[in-house]
């Protein structure tokens, strides 16, 4: 069977294991974190980062590169659209999520919630930077992005809606959420992102976690 590797409350994984879902595509998710990895895990991925990704085709790492090929693998539940403009916008919101959400709200979450994981404290002096200061950026430019009703590119949950997803759900996990009338587009958007039932059922998944809270 497949394997996933990592861990699911990793927003990188999280995306993974969406696309997975929405595909219906059997799969081992094979616990790994950040801060414990196996022996000749680099073999998997070389640069000892989760997630990774192993079939009967090949071995993978990077969030992007995996759900790209389970896209060419696995095109009858497509997660990107078509037309070539939209294709390179969502691969655009994707590199956004990814380098630029990733830092900001992924900190947020390190500091209020991995930390206390690990029983160690948070930073709340970084995290109430990063509120007041890099935060508003991110979802200023998102509420100019993202439309009024349904996804990015239509009715459809697509792979640029997921990686915006999973940085919103983590930030949720760490007490934070989008104020609606600061920006309504973007609430509005992550309120229809977390009803849909596989972000939804991911989130649940999560709660366990934390012991249902």
């Amino acid at each position: 069977m497949s394997k996933l590797y990592g861990v699911p409350l990793s927003p990188m994984v999280r995306k993974v294991l969406l696309a997975l879902e929405l595909k219906q595509i059997d799969h081992e998710l094979v616990p790994v974190t950040p801060f414990r990895k196996p022996e000749g895990f680099e073999k998997i991925s070389p640069l000892k980062k989760i997630p990774a990704w192993e079939d009967d085709k090949v071995t993978l790492a990077d969030s992007t590169v995996i759900c790209e090929y389970l896209e060419d693998r696995y095109p009858e539940r497509a997660l990107y659209p078509q037309a070539p403009e939209e294709k390179a916008k969502a691969r655009w919101f994707e590199e956004y999520a990814d380098t630029v959400m990733l830092p900001v709200l992924g900190t947020v979450f390190f500091e209020r919630v991995a930390r206390k994981l690990v029983n160690q404290p948070a930073d709340e002096v970084k995290v109430q930077e990063i509120l007041q200061t890099k935060l508003p950026k991110t979802c200023a430019y998102l509420e100019s992005e993202v439309p009024e009703t349904d996804f990015l590119f239509g009715a459809d949950l697509q792979l640029a809606d997921i990686a915006l997803a999973t940085h919103f759900i983590n930030l949720s996990h760490a007490r934070v959420q989008v104020e609606p009338a600061e920006y309504p587009r973007l609430a509005a958007y992550i309120d229809r992102l977390f009803q849909h039932p596989a972000v939804a059922y991911r989130i649940a998944e999560d709660k366990k976690v934390f012991g249902g809270k």
